[in-house]
């Protein structure tokens, strides 16, 4: 889902302040960051992962985003690269259960948040499930009431396939599709 964020992020609907403090969920999978530092030095980044044990360019928090807290209001953006869909499911070691972690997880991001502040997610796309312990797959409604919580309001969305283009419709079914949110906490 890297390059689905580098799609999105050239389209330049992404826009944040210069010295922008960015938060980056679920860090140890993919190096978000490092490309994120060459296309904005400026960027202040902190991820958090208690799994994250590579080296990354910026600090790591290792522990739980639905315990550990940052202030409120502190934060300009938060992103998500495929990590919200598994929040709460106990699928990895020691990986704290609660069946609605990702709202609870987003309820939090929007005390986080400054007024206006931004947050990207992207999830799979299709009807709404939760497969196991692994992930959740989002549908329309599910986007609305699960990841859009009170307090946020969606401003893009953009559907892909696995590795395929952006687009503004679902690719078509039995293909493993994604969905990329933009959303901005309300002033």
């Amino acid at each position: 889902c890297l390059s689905l964020f580098k799609a999105v992020w050239d389209t330049g609907a992404l826009v944040w302040p210069p010295g922008a403090r960015v938060l980056e969920i679920g860090c140890a999978e993919g190096d978000w960051m490092t490309p994120m530092l060459r296309l904005r030095p400026d960027l202040w980044i902190v991820g958090i992962d208690w799994r994250c044990a590579d080296p990354r360019p910026c600090e790591v928090v290792r522990g739980d985003v639905l315990t550990h807290d940052w202030p409120r209001r502190s934060l300009d953006a938060v992103v998500g690269v495929s990590s919200i869909e598994h929040l709460g499911l106990g699928h990895y070691e020691n990986d704290p259960i609660d069946p609605d972690g990702d709202r609870h997880c987003m309820a939090r991001v929007v005390r986080w948040l400054k007024p206006g502040g931004t947050v990207y997610l992207d999830v799979p796309y299709g009807p709404y499930q939760v497969v196991g312990t692994s992930h959740r797959v989002y549908d329309d409604a599910a986007l609305a009431a699960r990841l859009l919580v009170p307090g946020l309001t969606e401003s893009r969305r953009w559907y892909a396939a696995s590795h395929g283009a952006l687009r503004d419709t679902p690719p078509e079914k039995g293909t493993m599709r994604y969905v990329a949110l933009i959303a901005r906490k309300e002033s």
